[in-house]
């Protein structure tokens, strides 16, 4: 069948990739191993100790029922907006705030414990898949762009964009069931009165506090190790990719198509190393001066909120252990950049930075 013509093409695809890869690698062993050895220093010295306690922590407040509780509470105001029950209010807020994977893992662990079904994982996860404010208002906004403005505007621009997609997807596989659901009032002193029933009915069979800490820390690390070999391999990958002349090809190629459009060459080639890795797009951005600030924080704005291949593959290799569709999940994100994108061109036109 076609399907199955597809299927092996792609797996031949992936054989000479990978292929490609290691003999490059062969090829280039010293640019090769400065390249994982960059990537090993931004996991150890920046990720690793920025996102373990912020794992630890989600495995702990969901283990200890402190999540369902509050999804209970917050049933009434995230299934009429997004059609998902209120335990995502915390996948989302913990995205918020500490940035890519984390959202992705909790919406995983929710769904690997049945606390939400199929269909709501996939609404979820389409909008739970954030950068976190250090990185939008510190690392590039600060560091990249040298403006605070810069990092507020960017922010909103951001959050809204995944907010807007939550919308679109709220009507995912939505059926008559759903719409009732989301429309049917909920009584307030019912909803306390299930929130703590709920919590109490989590405590008496969770395990002691001791073994939850343990499972937390284990697993938190497990996965901490996971995004820890992807930032390394895609460390090694852009650099092969740099060094081989795909991106100055590729950018020229798409300069062609670009041009008319105000796109500088230097912009394209930031943009290609944005789709694979976010920190190094921005910092290209962010550097080339000489094209437009509200056509560079766009651009930016766009691979913030697109994340980049490595991101995809570490964010893959966790929803992987359960039913959540990947393909849908990377046009999530591949909507929330271009909605980002978006409002920084409507933003030009109202003339909103100088």
């Amino acid at each position: 069948s076609v399907k199955r013509f597809l299927k092996l093409i792609i797996d031949y695809v992936i054989v000479v990739i990978v292929l490609t890869l290691v003999i490059c690698i062969i090829i280039f062993p010293n640019e090769s191993v400065k390249a994982a050895y960059n990537g090993l220093n931004i996991w150890f010295i920046v990720v690793l100790p920025a996102l373990l306690p912020f794992f630890i922590g989600s495995e702990l407040l969901a283990g200890l029922g402190i999540v369902k509780f509050v999804g209970t509470l917050l049933e009434p105001i995230m299934r009429p907006l997004f059609n998902v029950p209120g335990e995502g209010s915390f996948a989302f807020a913990m995205s918020v705030t500490s940035g890519y994977p984390v959202g992705v893992k909790i919406v995983s662990n929710l769904r690997q414990n049945n606390t939400i079904s199929k269909i709501e994982a996939q609404r979820l996860v389409s909008f739970c898949s954030t950068s976190g404010p250090l990185f939008l208002i510190g690392a590039v906004s600060i560091g990249m762009f040298k403006s605070s403005e810069v990092g507020i505007l960017l922010t909103i621009s951001h959050y809204m964009a995944a907010i807007m997609v939550g919308l679109l997807f709220s009507f995912y596989k939505k059926s008559k069931t759903n719409i009732v659901l989301a429309n049917t009032p909920l009584n307030n002193k019912n909803i306390i009165t299930r929130a703590f029933s709920n919590f109490n009915t989590i405590r008496k069979n969770s395990p002691s506090l001791g073994i939850l800490l343990g499972n937390a820390v284990k697993e938190s690390f497990n996965t901490m190790l996971m995004v820890g070999g992807f930032i390394i391999l895609f460390s090694v990958i852009i650099n092969i990719l740099d060094l081989i002349g795909f991106i100055n090809f590729f950018s020229e190629f798409l300069f062609f198509f670009l041009r008319p459009f105000n796109f500088e060459l230097p912009i394209i080639k930031a943009l290609i190393s944005g789709l694979f890795e976010i920190t190094n797009g921005c910092k290209l951005i962010a550097d080339t001066v000489s094209a437009d600030l509200v056509n560079r924080i766009a651009v930016a704005g766009f691979i913030i909120g697109w994340s980049g291949f490595s991101i995809h593959a570490q964010s893959i290799s966790i929803i992987s252990i359960t039913d959540i569709n990947s393909y849908l999940y990377v046009f999530s994100k591949l909507l929330q950049g271009i909605i980002s994108y978006i409002k920084w061109v409507i933003s030009l036109h109202h003339g909103e930075m100088k």
